[in-house]
């Protein structure tokens, strides 16, 4: 099982040994990691002693960690199942926005209720599929999971709204690592997803900011070669009042002004 509780008979060893790399369905994972089960009342008793004793903080329903974890992150990654930070808290992992959001989007193996934390709301989005997570250990020990920054900027195309808006997606792509995204991952996503629309949306976007990713005229060749005939649109019908023939897709009449404020920012 991923998420192990090493647990010992002091709670005061408890909390300055164990490495907790996941605390969903606390009881579960410790009776079934344990060659000698102990009752689940006297676990869940001394779990509750520990919140009196304001050692350990109930995070939601059966999830307890230890006070002193106040990093939105790693609370999010193991507060539920296998927990994978995506779309704008990606970003902000990345530290690819302009805003700090105080709700964080988690993608989950298990659907779950929304909860609140130390301020913080906590939301289930579900993604399509994962690709090349990156998979890292906090220094308290705890684990982070993050959807690579190639899916995450292919993620963020796909539902725009998720992603903060088209503002912010574009300033994440205008701050994103020179040569940081590789081609081979964003070809992948695109084809996982298997989405005219999106080629068109990609397509465009890359293009946009080309002189600092510097993708190949394969990767664009392949969004052309892969995008409907149809008439796309980058948002919402609504916003979107001019029309880029290039990619045959409708994008709101300030956007390339947009773009080019952010070029002028990075110069």
């Amino acid at each position: 099982m991923t998420y192990l509780i090493k647990y010992f008979i002091s709670l005061r060893v408890i909390l300055s040994i164990m490495n907790i790399y996941g605390t969903y369905s606390l009881a579960n994972a410790y009776l079934t990691s344990q060659s000698t089960p102990v009752k689940e009342s006297v676990m869940w008793s001394r779990l509750r002693q520990g919140k009196k004793k304001n050692l350990l903080a109930l995070v939601r329903r059966g999830v307890y960690m230890p006070v002193g974890i106040d990093n939105k992150f790693v609370i999010g990654c193991n507060a539920v199942q296998d927990g994978v930070l995506a779309y704008h808290s990606a970003l902000e992992y990345y530290l690819l926005q302009t805003q700090e959001f105080n709700e964080l989007y988690i993608h989950s193996s298990q659907n779950f209720r929304i909860f609140e934390y130390l301020g913080e709301t906590y939301s289930y989005k579900k993604l399509k599929f994962l690709h090349n997570v990156i998979k890292t250990v906090d220094s308290s020990g705890y684990a982070l999971r993050v959807t690579s920054l190639s899916q995450t900027l292919v993620d963020c195309m796909y539902n725009i709204n998720l992603a903060g808006g088209i503002e912010e997606l574009m300033y994440a792509l205008s701050e994103c690592p020179i040569n940081g995204i590789c081609e081979n991952d964003l070809l992948k996503c695109l084809e996982l997803y298997g989405n005219k629309s999106l080629w068109q949306r990609a397509g465009f976007l890359f293009s946009m900011f080309n002189h600092r990713l510097n993708l190949s005229e394969v990767f664009f060749t392949k969004c052309k070669s892969a995008m409907g005939k149809n008439q796309s649109y980058i948002i919402n019908p609504y916003f979107c009042n001019s029309y880029n023939k290039e990619w045959n897709l409708c994008i709101p009449d300030n956007l390339q002004a947009q773009i080019k404020v952010l070029e002028n920012r990075m110069d």
